[in-house]
């Protein structure tokens, strides 16, 4: 008998720019979902969170990260 081997989905993650009125925020985008993982106001700090998800991607076992932990879609 064969076992199952769970089959890990790609995920990446990007930093965009958004403006909302005169304000500027950077997003930090899970690809292929699309979910908003963080928002804030400094590039730096939204590097940092992309860098530490695309070095360790620990919510690629649940498909991405849960909905209830994001800003929304994109």
């Amino acid at each position: 008998m064969k076992k199952k081997v769970a089959r890990r989905s790609k995920l990446s993650y990007d930093i965009k720019l958004s403006k909302r009125g005169k304000s500027v925020r950077w997003l930090v985008i899970e690809k292929p979902t699309g979910s908003i993982v963080c928002e804030s106001a400094f590039e730096s700090d939204a590097k940092k969170v992309c860098s530490l998800q695309n070095k360790y991607k620990q919510w690629e076992n649940q498909g991405g990260v849960v909905d209830f932990l994001t800003y929304g879609k994109i």
